[in-house]
């Protein structure tokens, strides 16, 4: 595993990110500080600002350069051309800074300009590689956060609208339908009719009512996704990357800070500073251990300013054990205190690299989570809406509409003058009723027999029944199946048939289904399959023929 990070973290060094505006932009503060190169430069605070300022814009020149070169070096080179570069750059750099001394006409001192030389190609090698590994993690980061926020709010949006859009799917679709339903029971209630003036009353609600709301439900499309809400802004992501701060690991962070100070340390005081460099690194190694097990603040800007404060401690006690050394060996020790203020801002640079590249691994998992959550939610909120549309239209197909043409025919055979209208407000108020679901749900048998009974005394039927089928109607989605086929079935041999009587039988079916027969005159009308049929096919294989100059639905549930 750590060999695994440390080659991701390598592949970043020389990767897209190698040189950005950041390279020089995140150096700037150093090389006018405790990289100044102050005690090479005669004047005072403002002609050094000036010379290194200039230096470094000079150096930002030379970046360019070096990112348009980057542009065109691919393969097994551009590592190699990558680093080199920066070595490079930290070479050049002492050097730009006496030509910025000589253009702007101040005196500056080389110094130990080889010294100097090897100084900046190890520090500027180092800066410029951890600036390209934690800027590449940013834009990572950056994107995998992006697309985190924008999968949780997505899925968050579409468990709140998933409710909403059912509501609005029985509102649009039943609302009118029990409103003419309401109104139609309210007219009939009110005075008398004639049995052939309510029949066409049902009629008219059935077909011109029912039938039309059932098609419109039929054919009405699956919910859209839900668009993505806005993306996560810089302070949110701020907030999550500082809320996950950690503390930088103890030995790469030693390790890293020595390797920078070991030519710093050389130039000054020569061989001899290795001493307090070894004093040093174990200073940090103990004082990094000790900060890793601190518990930090869970506010993201405490947590930062923690982290500065401690290590501005630890930087402190770097310092003077550096001094202490040095003074016991008889060296007396110069600018040994830039380790003080300098060694914050490199830990914190990699507690935040490091941080961040563990941020981006759980961001990715999470993200992939999330994802698979959306996928699930979105499925399970499609079928929620498509079991409620198919349950809407077989109501108002299969049912409402039955209801309705069966009690127009039973109006017309049965009823007199006076009791015309109260039965028609009998019948409609039963359809209401269903679209409301205020009826109890009944068991299986007393489905089946109160639909056989209504249409019975509505036309011509004979009914036969095989054995054992009652005993398969035991499984409610079955039973629903068969109550929608005998509707649809009966329903059609009214519409399409030629009035002479129907024949219904209920068959054992293979498999323990069971099989729906309804047998009416007339011919087979050469046109596509109307919305019920096709809901019946989704449930069972349906057969629709002619057979001895009479009309065959066979629909097998299984």
């Amino acid at each position: 595993m750590l060999l695994t990070n440390f080659r991701r973290s390598f592949a970043r060094v020389y990767g897209p990110s190698a040189i950005t505006v950041w390279s020089w932009l995140i150096t700037l503060p150093f090389a006018v500080t405790v990289m100044s190169g102050l005690q090479y430069v005669g004047g005072g605070p403002l002609e050094v600002l000036a010379v290194s300022g200039l230096a470094h814009a000079i150096l930002g020149g030379v970046l360019l350069a070096g990112a348009a070169l980057l542009r065109v070096v691919h393969g097994r080179a551009r590592p190699v051309v990558v680093f080199a570069f920066f070595a490079v750059a930290g070479g050049l750099r002492p050097i730009l800074f006496l030509e910025a001394g000589g253009l702007l006409s101040i005196p500056v001192a080389p110094g130990d300009l080889a010294g100097r030389i090897g100084i900046n190609v190890v520090a500027l090698v180092v800066a410029f590689s951890l600036i390209a590994v934690g800027v590449d993690l940013v834009r990572e980061h950056r994107g995998v956060f992006r697309r985190l926020r924008t999968a949780q709010r997505a899925s968050q949006l579409d468990v709140e609208n998933a409710s909403e859009r059912l509501r609005q799917l029985r509102a649009d679709t039943v609302d009118g339908v029990v409103a003419a339903l309401e109104e139609a029971a309210a007219s009939a209630a009110s005075r008398p009719m004639e049995p052939s003036a309510a029949a066409r009353l049902l009629r008219t609600l059935a077909e011109d009512v029912v039938r039309p709301a059932s098609h419109r439900v039929y054919a009405s499309p699956a919910p859209d996704a839900v668009p993505e809400g806005a993306m996560a802004g810089a302070r949110e992501w701020s907030a999550s990357v500082l809320g996950g701060m950690r503390a930088a690991p103890p030995i790469a962070t030693a390790t890293l800070f020595s390797a920078l100070v070991v030519p710093f340390g050389v130039l000054l005081f020569g061989a001899i500073s290795l001493l307090p460099l070894v004093v040093g690194l174990v200073v940090l190694l103990v004082a990094n251990t000790v900060v890793a097990r601190l518990r930090l603040p869970h506010r993201p800007v405490l947590r930062l300013l923690f982290l500065l404060g401690i290590y501005a401690l630890v930087g402190v006690l770097l310092a003077l054990s550096g001094e202490t050394t040095l003074l016991l060996v008889g060296v007396r020790p110069e600018s040994v205190w830039f380790e003080a203020a300098t060694y914050p801002l490199i830990a914190v640079a990699v507690a935040f690299v490091g941080s961040l590249a563990v941020r981006t691994r759980l961001d990715q998992a999470e993200l992939e989570t999330a994802l698979q959550s959306n996928v699930a939610t979105a499925a399970r909120i499609r079928s929620e809406y498509e079991r409620e549309r198919a349950s809407l239209a077989r109501l108002l197909h299969a049912g409402v509409q039955s209801e309705l043409i069966a009690g127009a025919l039973s109006l017309t055979v049965s009823a007199g003058p006076n009791d015309a209208g109260a039965r028609t407000a009998e019948i409609v108020g039963r359809a209401r009723d269903a679209l409301r679901g205020a009826n109890d749900e009944p068991d299986a048998a007393e489905q089946v027999r109160t639909l056989l009974d209504s249409w019975s005394s509505a036309i011509g039927l004979t009914v036969g029944i095989g054995d054992g089928v009652w005993e398969r109607l035991g499984d409610a989605s079955r039973t629903a199946a068969v109550v929608d086929a005998i509707s649809e079935g009966l329903a059609n041999a009214v519409r399409h048939g030629d009035g002479s009587p129907v024949a219904l039988e209920l068959r054992p079916a293979a498999s323990g289904g069971v099989e729906v027969v309804v047998l009416s005159g007339g011919a087979l009308a050469a046109s596509e399959a109307g919305i019920g049929l096709k809901q019946l096919s989704e449930r069972g294989t349906v057969a629709l023929r002619e057979r001895s100059g009479r009309v065959e639905l066979a629909v097998a549930i299984p």
